[in-house]
């Protein structure tokens, strides 16, 4: 047992003897006094844990609420970042939409000036080609009159030939007749 507590009861002791207490009751009510001052520490104790508790419950009630708060809040701002977020990535895809179809857009124009183009040019050609085959069949018939006329020609040369060949065989005798009359004479 610690010092104080012996002192006390043998104050207790002294006191008990000194007011003329049987001394077969001092040592149990010395005993009962002790056990009585431990039942009060005790339910002091038992009174404190109880407060303590209580303290410590209201506390956690109260961690809690301000954590569910907390969290709502957190909660609340996270979905409101999100919704942000949402509606910014949106108008940027609806802005790249829209630039792509633009781009689109205009590449298809641009397209279909140059299919234009090119069809001009095929036309163009194709006018060209139409012409040349027109031309090509004027020559054609120009070719056959050419060959008819030709062959025509070769008709009226053959029988101009054969007529100035009879002419110069004609020519010929009086030509060698007077050759021989120069020749002999």
């Amino acid at each position: 047992m610690p010092a104080s507590s012996k002192t006390q009861t043998s104050a207790i002791h002294r006191v008990l003897i000194d007011s003329g207490a049987d001394p077969k009751l001092i040592h149990p009510a010395i005993e009962e006094m002790r056990s009585l001052s431990g039942q009060n520490v005790t339910i002091a104790i038992g009174a404190q844990i109880t407060e303590l508790r209580s303290e410590v419950q209201a506390q956690i009630t109260e961690f809690r609420s301000d954590l569910q708060t907390r969290i709502s809040e957190l909660r609340s701002e996270v979905q409101t970042q999100i919704s942000e977020l949402r509606a910014e990535m949106q108008a940027q895809v609806t802005e790249l939409r829209a630039e792509m179809q633009a781009q689109i857009t205009e590449l298809r124009a641009e397209m279909q000036a140059q299919i234009n183009g090119l069809q001009a040019q095929i036309n163009g050609l194709q006018a060209q080609i139409n012409g040349l085959q027109a031309q090509i069949k004027e020559l054609q018939v120009q070719i056959k009159e050419l060959q008819v006329q030709f062959t025509a020609l070769r008709g009226e040369m053959r029988t101009l030939t054969k007529i100035i060949w009879t002419l110069i065989s004609l020519l010929f005798i009086p030509m060698f007749g007077l050759l021989y009359k120069i020749l002999t004479s």
